[in-house]
C-alpha cells in the first residue's frame, strides 16, 4: 500500500510539472448531456464531480485531464459537441499554459512573453466559445482560476488579468447583440457573462471565497474544502440562469 501511495505522488507531481497528461478520474457518467472539460482543478481530486453529482444527483460526463493545456481542452470540447443532444458544458482552461511553459508570469508588472501567452489563451477561448454557440449545448459555465499561494503566488497578477481584462471583454457579447448579466452566489463568488438567444455563457469568478486554507500543499490544487467551493459556485450559476442540469 505504501508503494502505490507512493507511486500516486510521484504522478501527481508529474502533472504539475511536465508536459504529459494524466486522466486520474474517470468516473462513470449517466448523464451525457451535460459535460465537463479542463484541467487538474476538475481531474486531480475529482472532488468538483463528486459535490456536483451530490448537488444534481447526476454523474456528469468528465473530460478533463490532469497537466491539460488550452489546445488540449479545445479538443475535449470538440468530443463533448460531438454529443447532438449536449445540453450544458462545464470548462476551465489556461492555467497549464503558463504553470508548464517556459514564459515568465511571475514578473511584476507582466512580462510582455506573459501576455503573449495570456493572448493567446483568450483566443483559444473566444474559439471554443464560437465552437459552442454553433454547437448543440445552450448552456456553459467557464470556472475562472481563484488566487494561489505560497510558491506560486506571483502569478495571481497574471489571474487577475485574465479577469480583470481578458474575461471582462470576452464574455461580453453585447457587441453580437447579446444582454449581459452578472451576478453572485453568496459565499462562493462573483459570476458575469451574455446571453445571445438561447445561447448563454457565464465565467465564475472564486477569486473572494477560495482561502490559502482551500489549498493543497503544492500551492495551486484545491482541497475538498476549495472543490467544495468551487461545484457551488458552478451550481448556482446553473440555478440563477435555470440551465439544464
Amino acid at each position: 500500500m505504501a508503494r502505490t501511495g507512493s507511486w500516486i505522488a510521484i504522478l501527481a507531481a508529474l502533472a504539475l510539472t511536465n508536459t504529459a497528461c494524466w486522466d486520474f478520474n474517470n468516473p462513470a457518467a449517466d448523464e451525457w448531456d451535460v459535460q465537463i472539460v479542463g484541467d487538474s482543478v476538475f481531474d486531480l481530486s475529482g472532488d468538483i464531480h463528486t459535490v456536483l453529482n451530490n448537488l444534481s444527483g447526476k454523474s456528469y460526463k468528465d473530460r478533463s485531464v490532469s497537466g491539460a493545456k488550452i489546445a488540449a481542452v479545445d479538443n475535449q470540447l470538440g468530443q463533448a459537441l460531438s454529443r447532438p443532444t449536449l445540453n450544458t458544458v462545464i470548462a476551465d482552461g489556461g492555467a497549464n499554459d503558463i504553470l508548464l511553459g517556459s514564459v515568465d508570469c511571475d514578473t511584476d508588472p507582466l512580462t510582455q512573453a506573459c501576455l503573449n501567452t495570456l493572448d493567446y489563451i483568450a483566443d483559444t477561448m473566444f474559439g471554443m466559445m464560437v465552437d459552442m454557440y454553433f454547437g448543440p449545448s445552450d448552456d456553459h459555465v467557464w470556472l475562472g482560476y481563484y488566487h494561489v499561494k505560497g510558491s506560486e503566488a506571483e502569478k495571481n497578477e497574471a489571474i487577475d488579468y485574465a479577469h480583470d481584462v481578458l474575461y471582462a471583454d470576452m464574455f461580453d457579447l453585447s457587441e453580437y447583440g447579446g444582454t449581459t448579466i452578472s451576478g453572485t452566489v453568496p459565499g462562493y463568488g462573483d459570476y458575469e457573462g451574455s446571453t445571445l438567444g438561447s445561447f448563454q455563457i457565464f465565467v465564475g469568478d472564486p477569486r473572494s471565497s477560495i482561502l490559502p486554507s482551500d489549498l493543497k500543499n503544492d500551492d495551486i490544487h484545491p482541497r475538498y474544502s476549495g472543490s467544495d467551493k468551487l461545484a457551488n459556485l458552478i451550481w448556482g450559476v446553473m440555478v440563477d440562469q435555470n440551465m439544464y442540469r
